[in-house]
């Protein structure tokens, strides 16, 4: 357990999955406020009501991490409501797989637009008042797919982008107490592997030296440790939680 009663999290992705526990990883760590952003409006409030039944912690806003205008206006809301961001959490992303030859410029640029120019859009919201106050954590999701996964051209590029993202910023912000780091789960328990075949299914846990997929509580912790102070002396850094799967 960590002490986040002074910080204020603001997570994108967050009514569902990994943003979903690590929203409730920060709660628990008695987050003094946590803000919920997602572009499914009515999965959005059902979240918030799970996590935040008196709704005093937390605040739900849509938002589409792909459209800058979109991004700007969530967190002129999210400054309004808590004043400002401590942490940022950029989990927000989607997949549109096809084999490279066959797939489509728009299924190209949505995976694309979604999980790095997201990433890139939201950082930029936060980072002017994190070098004000001389803190701040930005934590962005990469994949264990950043280093290459048959069918995901467009999702492995995203990815990779964003670790490039995480090492370039966490050189300009160091100086300022701000850091950045990724984390690049493996196979998780979402939902998202209920689309996964089982016979596919155990093809992949056979390749994991854990011999098991990993839950999203994992990469809440994680993310919770790289959010602490513990973690002040890492940046630029793209940590694996893949079981031991390189």
């Amino acid at each position: 357990m960590y002490d986040f009663s002074q910080r204020i999290v603001t997570i994108t992705g967050a009514a569902q999955g990994l943003g979903y526990a690590m929203a409730e990883r920060f709660l628990k760590d008695g987050a003094q406020g946590v803000a919920l952003l997602d572009v499914k409006e009515e999965a959005l409030a059902e979240a918030r009501r799970e996590l935040d039944p008196s709704g005093t912690r937390t605040c739900a806003f849509v938002c589409d991490v792909s459209d800058a205008a979109s991004v700007e206006q969530a967190f002129s809301k999210v400054f309004a409501y808590f004043g400002r961001v401590d942490v940022l959490i950029n989990n927000a992303g989607i997949t549109r797989d096809a084999f490279a030859a066959k797939m489509t410029a728009a299924q190209f640029d949505m995976v694309v637009q979604i999980s790095l120019n997201g990433a890139f859009y939201c950082a930029r919201q936060v980072i002017p008042g994190m070098r004000e106050r001389e803190w701040g954590r930005i934590i962005s999701l990469s994949s264990m797919a950043a280093y290459g996964n048959i069918g995901q051209v467009n999702y492995s590029a995203a990815k990779a982008g964003v670790i490039g993202l995480t090492k370039t910023l966490s050189e300009e912000l160091a100086p300022k107490c701000i850091t950045v780091n990724c984390i690049a789960p493996g196979l998780i328990n979402t939902g998202i592997i209920k689309t996964i075949p089982e016979q596919q299914m155990e093809g992949f846990v056979k390749n994991i030296p854990a011999g098991r997929i990993g839950e999203p509580e994992e990469v809440a912790s994680l993310a919770a440790f790289l959010a602490s102070e513990e973690a002040s002396y890492i940046s630029g850094q793209c940590i694996k939680i893949s079981g031991g799967l390189n």
